[in-house]
């Protein structure tokens, strides 16, 4: 087998490879030697079908078999002789000629990049240190109050924090689109559920009302243009919180102590969420940092595969599953994509170079402290460590929380104090 390889622009590589005619035709005779006395022909007997007959039935069918059989391990071999990282899929074209002894074609794809991580010396990494006061539990409880409401009918017109039930109908240039109908849904004012504009605009409406809004779909969603929707209000409900009452504790697991245990139970689960929170803000800021200071050339076709995906991902969460939209919007994605892949080929590089591992014992506490949320931690345990993937999930999780580790001794770290809800609900700068 002959190999060569040309550098084409940027991490696209040309390969050419040759090999001889016969290492096709010797497996094809093999192959239709065997058709001899397996294959069934009316009008023969198993076992006794002629090669003139089986080369006449079969032979095109093998050939086209073992050639593309070959083409592929050929490939491989030659990557692997070349010491190539091919990214993403080959197109191979062959190469017509006259030389009869010998099949040649080429196979045009991209390398991976050659990466050397930078330093993160000089880097400066902002660490929050949160203390969760009584105000912020005395906050924390009322959203608790909040979300275990009850509702009830009133006659007169709509609040805010009150819940309407409505049926509606949405159009486009008077055209319908996926989604666009609800019937008999319950809207909360002030959770921010619908499109914005549309709870607003129900403020003052009575049961037995009709009426029409006129708004514009936010900028990630699909669709570009302004929506028409025709609501019909059905009921207006009152929201009625609930007492704090022993009552009450006992629905979160506080069977004793009363408004004390109930208190240090919601803080205990707010410093859960805190740490996460914290350890995401942290993560955040190493990974934006290794992606700022290595500018490195990414393969387009995984760029794209990614992008594809993300833009699946999105049409499956906005039932928005046809081809031609997926395909339609996968330009949205590509300087998200770019980042993703970037950074998955530096995070792996910068583990290889600095030998930073996931350790067994490591990977153990983190399944043990997930599964501690959970109301039967063994069986979470059990599941994890059947699953393979599930399993892999985890490791990656610790590895990156190891790299946060090493990027945080590399650089320079600062505390930075917040309030609780300063931190959890920062304000948006307009907001600010």
């Amino acid at each position: 087998m002959q190999v060569s390889v040309e550098t084409k622009e940027g991490l696209e590589r040309e390969m050419t490879v040759q090999f001889p005619t016969s290492d096709i035709n010797g497996e094809v005779n093999t192959r239709l030697q065997s058709l001899t006395k397996t294959a069934k022909i009316n009008g023969f007997r198993p076992g006794k079908i002629p090669m003139t007959v089986i080369k006449k039935r079969y032979s095109g069918a093998v050939e086209a078999e073992v050639l593309n059989e070959k083409l592929q391990r050929s490939y491989f071999e030659a990557v692997n002789q070349e010491k190539l990282k091919p990214a993403g899929q080959p197109t191979i074209n062959i190469v017509e000629n006259d030389d009869k002894d010998n099949i040649s074609y080429k196979a045009l794809f991209e390398v991976y990049p050659e990466i050397t991580p930078a330093s993160l010396e000089g880097q400066n990494f902002e660490k929050a240190f949160v203390a969760i006061g009584d105000s912020d539990i005395d906050l924390t409880i009322e959203n608790i109050r909040k979300q275990n409401q009850t509702f009830t009918n009133v006659e007169r017109g709509v609040q805010k924090e009150d819940q309407v039930v409505v049926d509606f109908v949405g159009t486009i240039d008077g055209e319908e689109f996926k989604g666009n109908e609800g019937k008999q849904m319950p809207v909360t004012l002030g959770q921010g559920e619908m499109i914005e504009g549309f709870e607003d605009g129900l403020i003052g409406a009575k049961a037995g009302d009709s009426l029409t809004l006129d708004l514009k779909f936010p900028e990630e969603y699909h669709y570009k243009k302004d929506v028409e929707f025709a609501i019909t209000v059905s009921a207006v409900k009152e929201a009625t919180l609930p007492e704090l009452n022993d009552e009450f504790y006992v629905k979160f697991g506080i069977s004793e102590g009363g408004n004390d245990a109930f208190r240090e139970e919601v803080k205990k689960n707010m410093q859960i969420e805190l740490d996460k929170a914290v350890a995401a803000k942290l993560k955040n800021q190493v990974m934006d940092a290794i992606f700022d200071i290595n500018e490195i050339i990414v393969p387009k076709a995984l760029v794209e595969e990614e992008a594809k995906n993300m833009a699946e991902q999105m049409h499956s969460q906005y039932q928005m599953q046809t081809q031609g939209d997926a395909q339609l919007q996968t330009s949205l994605f590509e300087e998200r994509a770019t980042k993703r892949v970037s950074l998955t080929m530096l995070l792996a590089e910068v583990v290889k170079v600095n030998d930073i591992t996931a350790p067994k014992e490591a990977v153990m506490a983190k399944i043990v402290e997930m599964a501690a949320t959970y109301e039967s931690p063994q069986e979470v345990m059990d599941y994890y460590q059947s699953h393979k993937e599930k399993l892999a999930e985890i490791e990656s999780f610790v590895l990156e929380e190891k790299i946060v580790d090493w990027a945080c001794e590399e650089a320079t770290v600062t505390d930075k104090d917040f309030t609780f809800t300063e931190f959890m609900n920062p304000k948006t700068e307009e907001e600010a």
